[in-house]
């Protein structure tokens, strides 16, 4: 025991590099399916983010418009996506109207690859000193998000390689919350709210976060509340005073439907912070209860 004990940040830094490299060739496979995926009528999720950061520019009334091409649209074919997420979003995605449609598609895909080897720094610190065996179901579960909604010898890890193929964000957004945590763990409230801030653009993710990260920032909590409150603020509220985006955005989330279909890449965010709660109840209740 005493030997596993010592040899742990060895072992666990081994698996983290076997997760990374099984998540290396999920990559391989997504990113060469990427320009090629259509979903029916419509080309990836992607679509819906570049389309989206266009019409802020050249049609910033209709961002949230229906998927059909409008005047002015950049072509994507067959049909772009709609653009779902919070205006927030547009301000870091906006750099990426730089290059071409494909061209882009592919550099989100390598962003989000590497922001996996941020979410293994990030989840190594939070598990380190956890059980073993929890601390390696962690990491396995949060590089490598084992669920898959269908059978495929060939297509393992399913929520990653249709992140990759669709270049659907949730992906980043895992970095993003994994992140947070992080800094509320360590006790860095302004780096934790920001993080808050930008992984907001999804905010059910962080909704599902909100017990951990309160518990983690339960030292700094009223600093740590008001700066995400400050960043989120800050990121999205300009938009209701330009062409009226803000208000926009609310009436679709209201008017739309509140179940909506979960596709395999949802899962990615949502494993990760389900284990890191688990992992971290376990921990506390094992703690009580071994008290002398």
């Amino acid at each position: 025991m005493y030997v596993i004990i010592e040899h742990k940040p060895k072992i666990l830094l081994t698996i983290i590099l076997i997760a990374l490299a099984l998540n290396t060739y999920t990559f391989t496979l997504g990113y060469s399916s990427a320009s090629s995926a259509v979903l029916e009528e419509y080309a990836n999720d992607f679509s819906a983010y570049y389309i989206g950061a266009w019409r802020l520019f050249h049609n910033p009334t209709q961002i949230y418009a229906s998927g059909h091409h409008l005047p002015g649209d950049y072509l994507i074919e067959p049909t772009p996506q709609i653009f779902k997420y919070t205006p927030s979003f547009l301000v870091f995605f906006t750099p990426l109207l730089a290059l071409s449609y494909q061209d882009a598609l592919n550099l989100f895909d390598i962003l989000q690859f590497l922001s996996v080897f941020a979410s293994a720094f990030f989840t190594y610190h939070l598990v380190k000193n956890k059980n073993l065996i929890l601390s390696s179901i962690a990491i396995l579960v949060i590089l490598l998000a084992p669920a898959a909604l269908s059978f495929d010898a060939k297509i393992i890890f399913q929520g990653y390689y249709w992140g990759y193929t669709m270049a659907n964000a949730h992906i980043l957004q895992t970095a993003l919350i994994v992140g947070a945590l992080y800094f509320a763990y360590t006790k860095k409230p302004w780096l934790c709210a920001f993080m808050v801030g930008v992984a907001c653009f999804d905010p059910r993710i962080v909704l599902l976060a909100l017990p951990l990260l309160i518990w983690y920032s339960r030292v700094a909590l009223p600093k740590t509340v008001l700066a995400s409150i400050g960043f989120i603020v800050a990121l999205n509220v300009p938009f209701f005073f330009y062409q009226n985006i803000g208000q926009t955005f609310l009436q679709t989330q209201v008017q739309g439907s509140i179940i909506t279909q979960m596709y395999a890449y949802n899962w990615v965010p949502i494993l990760a912070v389900i284990t890191l709660t688990l992992i971290e109840a376990i921990y506390l209740i094992s703690r009580y209860f071994t008290k002398p």
